[in-house]
C-alpha cells in the first residue's frame, strides 16, 4: 500500500460516523480516536486519547477487571469480543458491541490492540445495565406494591448497581456493604421485605449466617442470594439447599427483574 492509499484508508476511518475504530497501544491507552468514537462515547480526540480504555467501562466492570481481561483474551486467542454496557463522557450508558484485536508490526512485535465498537441498540437511547434494554418502573409488580428490598454486597461497585438497577425497576432500595451493617437495618425495625445479599463476604457474618440471622429477627423475611463463584456457601451433600433462592453474578437487569418478583411472589 503506498502513501496514497494509506491517506485514503486513515480519512476513510476517521470519518466513519457509525462506528468506533480506535487504536490503543499495549497498556490500553488511546492513540488515536475517530468521528464514529466521538459519537458514540462524546468525548473529543484530546479529550481522551493518552487515556485508558477503562473510561469508557462501567465502575463495576472497572473492579471485576473486565477491562484487562479483554485485552488479555484478546492477546491470547486474537480476538475479544463482547456485547455489554458502557459509558459515554455524560456518564449515561449505550450497550455497545466492543471488539478487540492485537496488533502487530513487520517483525512481528506486539505493538497495541485495534478496537472496534457500535451501538447494538442503533440510537442513542441510553441501557440501564449490560445485555438488556432498560426496563421502565412499571416492570415492578404492581400486586406487590412498592416492595422494599435491602440489598448486602462487600464490593461497592456490585452494590452501587444493584440498587441503581432494583431502583429503576420501581423498588425502595436501602443498602449495605456487610453482614453486621444489614442486621443493624432490620434490628432498627425498618421494613423490609426481601433481603438480597451476596454468598461471600468478609468478617463473621458472610450471606448464609446473615440469612439465618435475619430469619430469626423477621420470620418468614424472603432472601435472594447472589455469587459470581459457584454457590459452595449454599451447597449441603452435593445438592443446592432446597430452600435457596439464587441468581449469578453478573446478572443482567431482565433476569434481575425476574428473579425477584419470583420470590416476593412465592
Amino acid at each position: 500500500m503506498n502513501a496514497n492509499e494509506r491517506d485514503l484508508v486513515q480519512r476513510f476511518v476517521d470519518d466513519m460516523t457509525d462506528y468506533a475504530i480506535v487504536i490503543l497501544d499495549v497498556q490500553g491507552r488511546v492513540l488515536t480516536w475517530n468521528a464514529g468514537a466521538r459519537g458514540l462515547f462524546g468525548y473529543a480526540s484530546d479529550e481522551i486519547v493518552g487515556r485508558r480504555f477503562t473510561l469508557l467501562h462501567t465502575k463495576a466492570d472497572n473492579l471485576l477487571g473486565k477491562p484487562e481481561t479483554a485485552l488479555g483474551d484478546a492477546l491470547q486467542w486474537g480476538r475479544h469480543d463482547a456485547t455489554g454496557a458502557m459509558l459515554r463522557k455524560d456518564g449515561s450508558r449505550l450497550q455497545a458491541r466492543l471488539i478487540l484485536r492485537p496488533l502487530s508490526d513487520s517483525w512481528q512485535r506486539h505493538v497495541g490492540f485495534g478496537l472496534f465498537a457500535y451501538d447494538t441498540e442503533g440510537g442513542a437511547k441510553p441501557v440501564a445495565v449490560a445485555g438488556e434494554p432498560e426496563i421502565p418502573v412499571a416492570a415492578a409488580p404492581t400486586s406487590l406494591g412498592r416492595a422494599k428490598i435491602l440489598v448486602v454486597d462487600d464490593n461497592s461497585g456490585v452494590l452501587e448497581e444493584a440498587t441503581e438497577q432494583l431502583t429503576r425497576l420501581g423498588y425502595e432500595v436501602v443498602s449495605a456493604s456487610s453482614g453486621a451493617e444489614a442486621l443493624a437495618v432490620l434490628e432498627r425495625g425498618e421494613r423490609v421485605d426481601l433481603l438480597f445479599t451476596d454468598v461471600v463476604m468478609p468478617g463473621d457474618i458472610a450471606g448464609r449466617d446473615l440469612a439465618d440471622k435475619a430469619a430469626e429477627l423477621r420470620p418468614g423475611l424472603k432472601v435472594l442470594f447472589a455469587s459470581g463463584y459457584f454457590e459452595g456457601a449454599l451447597v449441603s451433600k452435593g445438592a443446592l439447599e432446597t430452600d435457596v433462592q439464587f441468581i449469578a453474578k453478573p446478572y443482567r437487569m431482565k433476569a434481575l427483574a425476574q428473579k425477584v418478583e419470583e420470590v416476593l411472589g412465592s
